[in-house]
């Protein structure tokens, strides 16, 4: 596989990118000639310790002594502007490759599950088991995707043009490319980062979908009957949490915008179906539903998706009946789809933070005049009497946030009413800390409209925090023991969502802590739920790298045994993950395909209780602990928050005009690290190439084991327990993209020189004890394709890493007298920086 890469992907990037480097389009005809000289300048550079500046005023002494400071700035983004758009190619090669690299089924393919399980008793078992089974994936519009969506259009022009020899063609693209604007010069609205986004649903989701459920049910026959088994969810204009940019208005325009890309796939489908169903009694039927497609889409009343349904199932019965059952397998196909996507699409989550909640209903019962009876009740009583409280206010009388909130809430019975009930049925509650914040959120509903219990929304709370993750399990029984509570989970049919955040709680409690923080709560929560005879769905919101539970994430619910409830799999996608993961159709159903086999694996061949010994549960408690100080006596050094303001790129991520969302929950200019947003946090240290949250305190506690003669029992836990293994694995990806020679000049510096020497050591502590206990001579090796397209990636843009850390010197030292120019270059470089990295944040 590895020499496919090399083939299909490495010689051919030199290839293209040598005809690439000739195109004249930049304004200084010899940008691309230097560049592949700067390119050497900083590899010898990095090699012998020289600072970033210093490497760039060899460069120009060598090729630019005659450039003014303004002139080598203008070349610096010329070169800036290459290696974005030799990014875009090695994207559109990689792209183009997908199939011939990952055709080979692995261990986590639906051919290789498939394959395995033969006889009728097991594919019955097989069969049963995807009836009840479900996988999510939450598109959400978080600010690490950074293409454009004229840019998305050219990759995927390129990747086609790639896959079939077309040079002319591609080297028009290139020449397009080097043309086309890449990044937003304003910050994009969340109704417009929605519109990106549903890009991906038309284009991508709509066939990567359609043709797997299509494969599936032929592989387990008549029986086999889950038009839910994938299933798709959307944040964009449904996220208010710590975004005052999304409103009533912001959710409405995004419900009807979903609902029409799902006609306008329909109708496209339509189109194609059209082509084989000449016969007499089909002809007409279609245009029939053509005419009516078209009329919906523009606004006009229509046909319910049940209508809809009957009369494409008519069709089919047309087929079958007359004409032998010609076409009618791909009626079916169609049938599929809309039994998956109905007229919404992809379901619109709601979420917001309990705390502002908490202030909105203070306000309404201000209003009321009962405010101070409310808050000197204890809990169970203020849950009590949220819901029995008589509610009597002018609502013109309330704060703008509270309107804003309850308007918020009647939307989602719009869009059910609209677009049907799955449309908007899940309100998430962010930082969740007791069951008072469900109650409050309940309340809220009542005030809003809503009546009874058999209330058609789903109340998620969000656990995030160490904290809030071991007080998870205490929270849920407290709710369970409340009658309320209980008449709207038993008209939930008995299943209860909780949402896991990796991305706060890896910020607050390091990267070991947080996984088995939340590993150890779905356990108990799973117990406590099953015990009262609930089924929980877990909803894991997990960002690209594997600081925000990314990774190899089918690695990580194929590690999850029978003490965790998995009957389906939710979890957030976004930036760079949706790009890479889920950018063609190919990789989406290669990747969705290995969710599905990874869940149903962790059932059917579940190891259970058994993987977890005493032993093994006890040795990973020590290790979970011991990184949890490491990391907190990092976070709690006086020089941590310094650092971070003044050493890495964080003050700059909010310029970027990336995402509609601030960086920061509060405006205030005081960085403070419980207000300051997973993205970036993990971003910083991503540009930087530090990626410390990716595998803090794991060199420190592994080093203490091994001088206290204990590294065998981590070794033991590593080949034993597979959740562990799939944790140790992904930190490797965290250590191969970094690149602490980087950042090496400030081991000189005055103030943080013991600071970085510090984050170094931790890095080659860890690197080489993750070596001795895998018993590996290289880091993922293991994922020999992985480490060869990071490899790639990051040899790519080492030109552009040193730029930036060049511009940072100038400003931080206030060398220069250029210094929004360099401003704007450090801020420049994190689009190639975050597209190269892929899940950098």
């Amino acid at each position: 596989m590895d020499q496919i890469f090399q083939e299909e992907v490495a010689l051919k990037y030199r290839l293209f990118n040598s005809i690439f480097l000739t195109l004249p389009f930049a304004g200084i005809s010899d940008t691309g000639h230097l560049l592949p000289l700067l390119h050497d300048s900083c590899d010898r550079g990095l090699a012998a310790r020289l600072t970033p500046a210093e490497i760039l005023e060899n460069f120009f002494a060598e090729h630019g002594s005659q450039l003014t400071e303004e002139q080598q700035i203008t070349l610096l983004f010329r070169f800036v502007q290459y290696i974005e758009r030799q990014v875009v190619l090695f994207d559109a090669l990689e792209d183009s490759a997908y199939e011939k690299i990952h055709g080979v089924a692995d261990q986590y393919s639906l051919a290789a599950l498939f394959k395995e399980r033969t006889n009728p008793t097991e594919q019955c078992q097989l069969r049963a088991y995807m009836n009840q089974y479900g996988v999510r994936v939450v598109l959400t519009a978080h600010p690490t995707q950074f293409y454009p969506g004229r840019v998305l259009s050219i990759i995927t022009d390129l990747e086609k043009a790639i896959r079939t020899n077309s040079l002319n063609e591609v080297e028009e693209l290139l020449r397009q490319l080097g043309r086309t604007p890449f990044y937003n010069r304003e910050r994009p609205t969340p109704f417009e980062e929605a519109i990106s986004l549903i890009w991906y649903l038309e284009n991508v989701f709509y066939h990567s979908i359609g043709e797997l459920l299509t494969e599936i049910s032929h592989q387990l026959g008549y029986g086999f009957t889950n038009s839910r088994l994938l299933q798709l969810g959307f944040w964009p204009g449904g996220d208010r949490d710590g975004n005052p940019f999304v409103d009533a208005e912001t959710t409405r325009q995004t419900g009807a915008h979903l609902r029409k890309a799902v006609l306008r796939s329909y109708l496209n489908h339509l189109h194609r179906l059209k082509r084989r169903l000449t016969f007499p009694e089909t002809e007409e039927r279609i245009r029939e539903l053509e005419r009516t497609l078209e009329a919906m889409i523009q606004g006009e009343e229509g046909i319910s998706v049940e209508e809809f349904t009957t009369r494409i199932e008519t069709l089919r019965d047309i087929l079958n009946e007359k004409y032998d059952g010609l076409f009618a397998d791909r009626v079916d196909d169609l049938l599929r789809r809309i039994r998956a996507f109905g007229f919404y699409f992809a379901s619109l989550d709601l979420r917001q933070d309990s705390r502002v909640h908490h202030t909105v209903v203070l306000d309404i019962l201000s209003a009321c005049g009962t405010m101070n009876d409310y808050e000197a009740l204890g809990e169970m009583e203020a849950m009590d009497f949220l819901l029995s409280t008589p509610l009597s206010f002018d609502e013109s009388d309330l704060d703008d946030m509270t309107r804003r909130t309850l308007e918020s809430i009647r939307v989602m019975k719009e869009l059910q009413e609209q677009n049907g009930v799955a449309a908007a049925h899940r309100y998430i509650i962010s930082n969740t800390q007791s069951a008072l914040n469900l109650a409050e959120l309940m309340f809220l509903f009542r005030v809003a409209g809503y009546e009874g219990t058999e209330i058609p929304v789903d109340w998620v709370p969000l656990f995030e925090t160490v904290d809030d993750l071991q007080k998870a399990p205490e929270i849920m029984n407290r709710l369970w023991d409340w009658k309320p509570w209980v008449e709207h989970t038993s008209a939930r049919k008995g299943v209860q969502p909780i949402m896991l955040g990796f991305s706060d709680g890896t910020k607050d409690g390091g990267y070991l802590m947080a996984n088995w923080g939340i590993y150890r709560a779905k356990e108990e929560l799973t117990t406590a739920a099953r015990d009262r005879g609930y089924t929980l769905v877990f909803f894991d919101g997990r960002g690209g790298p594997p600081a925000r539970g990314g990774g190899k994430t089918h690695q990580f619910y194929a590690s999850l045994g029978n003490t965790v409830e998995n009957k389906e799999i939710h979890l957030t996608i976004q930036g760079q993950t949706i790009s890479s993961n889920f950018g063609t159709v190919q990789a989406a159903k290669h990747n969705l395909g290995q969710l599905l086999t990874a869940g149903v694996r962790s059932k059917i061949t579940a190891e259970g209780p058994g993987i977890w010994s005493e032993e093994n549960r006890s040795v990973m408690e020590e290790l979970s602990d011991r990184s949890y100080r490491a990391y907190l006596d990092l976070k709690n050094h006086p020089d941590f928050l310094d650092y971070l303001s003044e050493m890495t790129v964080l003050k700059y991520y909010g310029a970027t005009n990336i995402g509609s969302r601030p960086s920061k929950r509060k405006s205030d200019n005081n960085l403070n690290l419980n207000d300051l947003r997973a993205i970036p946090y993990v971003g910083s240290w991503s540009q930087m190439k530090q990626n410390v949250p990716g595998f803090y305190g794991l060199g420190t506690v592994f080093e203490g084991m091994k001088e206290a003669g204990r590294l065998a029992e981590v070794r033991d836990l590593y080949h034993q327990v597979p959740f562990f293994r799939a944790l140790l694995n992904n930190a490797m990806q965290s250590l191969t993209k970094a690149n602490y020679p980087l950042s090496s000049y400030i081991a000189n510096d005055a103030k943080y020189g013991a600071f970085w020497k510090n984050l170094e050591a931790e890095y080659l502590r860890t690197g080489e004890l993750l070596l001795d206990l895998t018993n590996m001579n290289d880091l993922m090796d293991d994922a020999p394709l992985g480490r060869a397209s990071i490899r790639l990636r990051e040899e790519i843009i080492t030109p552009l890493l040193v730029i930036q850390q060049a511009a940072l010197l100038k400003l931080r030292n206030g060398e220069g007298a250029n210094r929004e120019a360099w401003e704007k270059l450090v801020i420049r470089c994190f689009f190639g920086n975050i597209n190269a990295t892929r899940n950098a944040a």
